[in-house]
């Protein structure tokens, strides 16, 4: 346990990957018994969860390699054990009926999100790199996080009536900015590493538009304005169609784990579309957010995550058979799980949300391991 302690990335993966295994098991144990509190808990908690504990994990790790900054080396494992833990409460809570530990698991979270969210602000303010656009847009996503996490204790406190949405503000204002983010940075770098020739595509009206986009979305799906969020939806959707032309998707299907993140990315105009028809008045159920949350982010998320596991572990950047076979059965449940909203069908999200579960304990298997061991190359970190 002691190398959890050497590198950010291991200490917040091996996090994140308890976490999403704890959600994804809570979810298959209250889904049976479906009602509308679960629902609301559901929606909160999910995109809470284990997402910001991957996006540390990366954060931390690439971060200041952007911003061309010392790697951080304090403070992360008491975050990362107060945010996991506070996770933990939070299932209990839901499990056992004992509120309080709910109000503590959401105050824990918190504390630990607004830590590690000050220390980023810290890191991006020192830097002398005069292109830190990414750095800032990643600090406003963190913020908009804070901002979820506090109306999360809210509602956990009772106070519900004094909250933000918090759905609306977890997906489109903190985790999807932010995975766009990475994608406008990282997608074209890796894609001109491996295709030759390549020409890099990452204009700043493009991520400027994603960050438009997503606070309409904010915005419309909070406070029930179906004109701004199908503006929002559009412009993801139409973007997100560009993007996928200019950086040549096609050309990086080769490469497993290059192609990983492109077939992710086909997700953001399909999730945009589906969004949109929601917000002209038909009736998709949570298709769009699904898409969003599962399809996009959740494939993209083992795209990622297993790209820098294998990378800062010494192992050779190839997807396994077993990788390759798990990620694709994430997109096939994503899929799944959208067209349960739209047909309304239960038995559709029960077969999807067993897949998950397979699909994550399988992943989980083979990667907990690696955060435990030394590096395969001898290296430090």
């Amino acid at each position: 346990m002691q190398l959890l302690r050497i590198a950010p990335h291991r200490l917040y993966f091996f996090s994140g990957m308890l976490a999403i295994l704890a959600m994804f098991g809570w979810w298959g144990y209250r889904l049976p018994a479906l009602s509308a509190g679960g629902l609301q808990t559901h929606a909160m908690l999910m995109p809470l969860g284990f997402f910001p504990l991957f996006i540390l994990g990366f954060t931390f790790t690439a971060g200041p390699k952007w911003l061309a900054m010392p790697d951080e080396k304090r403070g992360f494992v008491l975050a990362g054990a107060s945010y996991l833990t506070g996770v933990a409460a939070q299932v209990f809570s839901d499990i056992s009926g004992l509120s309080w530990t709910g109000l503590v698991g959401s105050l824990l979270m918190l504390l630990a999100w607004l830590g590690v969210t000050l220390r980023w602000a810290g890191i991006c303010g020192s830097s002398a790199v005069k292109d830190r656009w990414h750095g800032w847009v990643l600090l406003s996503g963190m913020m908009h996080g804070a901002v979820a996490l506090f109306t999360l204790m809210l509602v956990r406190a009772g106070l519900s009536q004094y909250a933000l949405p918090t759905t609306a503000l977890a997906v489109f204002g903190f985790l999807l900015p932010v995975f766009l983010n990475v994608c406008h940075r990282m997608l074209p770098f890796f894609s001109q590493n491996v295709v030759q020739p390549y020409q890099m595509w990452k204009p700043y009206w493009l991520l400027a538009t994603w960050v438009v986009c997503c606070e309409l979305i904010v915005i419309g799906q909070g406070f029930v304005i179906p004109v701004m969020t199908a503006t929002g939806a559009a412009g993801l959707c139409l973007s997100g169609m560009t993007a996928l032309y200019r950086w040549q998707s096609h050309r990086c299907l080769n490469n497993r784990l290059l192609a990983m993140l492109h077939y992710a990315f086909v997700w953001l105009p399909v999730s945009a579309a589906l969004l949109l028809a929601q917000a002209s008045g038909l009736n998709t159920g949570s298709a769009a957010v699904h898409g969003f949350a599962l399809g996009l982010m959740g494939s993209m998320l083992i795209g990622f995550v297993s790209r820098v596991s294998f990378g800062h572990s010494g192992r050779p950047l190839q997807a396994p058979n077993w990788l390759w076979l798990v990620y694709w059965a994430a997109h096939f449940a994503a899929a799944l799980r959208v067209l349960a909203s739209i047909l309304h069908q239960t038995v559709l999200m029960q077969v999807s949300l067993t897949i998950w579960i397979i699909a994550l304990l399988v992943w989980g298997a083979k990667l907990l391991p690696v955060y435990l061991q030394p590096r395969a190359d001898g290296k430090a970190g």
